[in-house]
C-alpha cells in the first residue's frame, strides 16, 4: 500500500465520519470510505489477493461500526465483501479497457448495495415516511463524490493501461 493510497483512505474514512456527523442521523452520509476503498483495488495492475485491501476494508468498517454504534464487524464484513467483488470484476475487464467507465460503474453499483445494506439496520422510526427522501440525498451526493472522483481517474489514469 503505498502512502498516497494510504492517506487517501484515512481521508475518506474521515470525510464520511465528518459528513455523517453533519448530517445528525437524518440522512445517509455518501459512501466516500467505499469510494476510496474501490479506487485503490481498482489501481491494481496484476491479479493477485488484495490482503492488503481486505484489511483497510475490515479495519475501516470495524471502526465504522464502533463509532456509529452498529453490529461490530457488519461494515467490516460489508466492505471487505465489496472489495473482494471490485477486484474479481475490475480483472474481468480486459487491461486495456480498464478505464473510467467501467470504475463507475462497479463504484456505483457496490454504492447501492452498500445503501440498501445500510437501510436494513437502520432506524426505522427515521425513515418512517422518507425512505426516498433518505435514499435521495444520499445518492446526489453519493454522484457529486463519483463524479469528482471519476474526472480526477479520467485526468491521472486514462492515459496509461492499467
Amino acid at each position: 500500500m503505498t502512502l498516497k493510497n494510504f492517506l487517501a483512505l484515512i481521508f475518506g474514512w474521515y470525510a464520511q465520519d465528518i459528513v455523517q456527523i453533519m448530517m445528525t442521523q437524518t440522512f445517509l452520509a455518501p459512501e466516500i470510505y467505499l469510494m476510496m476503498l474501490i479506487w485503490c483495488v481498482t489501481q491494481e495492475k496484476q491479479l493477485s489477493v488484495p490482503w492488503r485491501w481486505f484489511a483497510a476494508a475490515l479495519c475501516g468498517g470495524l471502526l465504522m461500526d464502533l463509532r456509529w454504534i452498529g453490529v461490530p464487524g457488519l461494515y467490516g464484513a460489508l466492505y471487505t465483501a465489496a472489495v473482494l467483488v471490485a477486484h474479481w470484476a475490475w480483472f474481468q475487464i480486459p487491461a486495456a479497457n480498464r478505464r473510467t467507465l467501467p470504475y463507475v460503474v462497479i463504484t456505483t453499483s457496490l454504492c447501492a448495495v452498500m445503501t440498501l445494506s445500510r437501510l436494513l439496520f437502520w432506524d426505522t422510526g427515521v425513515l418512517a415516511g422518507r425512505m426516498g427522501l433518505v435514499i435521495g440525498v444520499q445518492w446526489i451526493a453519493n454522484a457529486v463524490v463519483l463524479t469528482f472522483s471519476a474526472l480526477l481517474r479520467f485526468h491521472l489514469h486514462d492515459d496509461q493501461s492499467f
